[in-house]
């Protein structure tokens, strides 16, 4: 199967999201054994875990390349397994991280509910597979799949709640009055609102080239503005604190 430029376009910026992303995710942990801080874990395995959807693109668009086909349009269920099955998984840790940081004292009851709510979703997700795939979605192109209401509505569900954390969070950050820590909670403000935003363009993408350029690049930015809001490094800090 030849790839179209629109196809190839789609594969070499889920590409690049994704290698840029697994650097961050795994970046983020190489900092544990300095800091001691099991959240730095935490936040490194949701990033790499929050870009699912995209490693299944990807590695669809590779396998297209490397033998001519059409990558997982063979076999949809790797495609489902890849992009689906870590997204509860991705958000209990996001929610233990988050309640390690805020709201610990309800710890135990979010946990309790999205657990009970991941296990639910993997349980039918797996089920349907083994029925029958096309009730999960269909794998349209070497690079996209179409999913069926009951994984969009968790996606759906897994962005908004890690958009409204995601901002309580930043915004306790943005009340300190130390500049460093202030600068974090922007940083992650930003984060959360590219990572939104370039999802939703994302969806609507097939309009035109310029929309999935623009939805992919703030994607990209997400993962860099998530590394300085949980990290900052010193170039980052230098660069927007030059004149504190």
């Amino acid at each position: 199967m030849i790839l179209t430029p629109d196809q190839i376009l789609n594969g070499v910026f889920s590409l690049i999201f994704v290698v840029i992303s697994i650097f961050i995710g795994f970046t983020i942990i190489s900092k544990y054994p300095k800091s001691k801080n099991r959240t730095v874990i935490l936040v490194g395995l949701v990033w790499l875990g929050i870009v699912s959807s995209w490693y299944a693109s990807s590695s669809s668009f590779l396998v297209a390349l490397i033998t001519g086909g059409g990558g997982f349009m063979s076999a949809p269920p790797c495609y489902f397994i890849i992009g689906a099955a870590p997204l509860p998984i991705t958000a209990f840790i996001w929610m233990v991280a988050f309640t390690d940081l805020l709201y610990r004292d309800k710890k135990k009851i979010i946990l309790l509910i999205i657990g009970i709510t991941g296990i639910i979703f993997e349980i039918a997700l797996f089920t349907l597979l083994l029925i029958d795939y096309d009730l999960v979605g269909t794998v349209s192109s070497p690079v996209d799949a179409e999913y069926e209401f009951f994984v969009t509505s968790y996606q759906i569900f897994l962005v908004i709640l890690v958009l409204v954390s995601g901002i309580l969070f930043a915004l306790e950050s943005l009340k300190s009055d130390t500049p460093e820590i202030k600068l974090k909670g922007k940083l992650l403000l930003a984060a959360f609102l590219s990572f939104v935003i370039g999802s939703i363009l994302e969806i609507l993408s097939g309009i035109s080239n310029a929309i999935l350029i623009i939805a992919r690049l703030l994607l990209i930015s997400s993962s860099i503005e998530f590394y300085g809001g949980f990290i900052l490094p010193r170039w980052m800090e230098k660069l927007f604190l030059s004149n504190k």
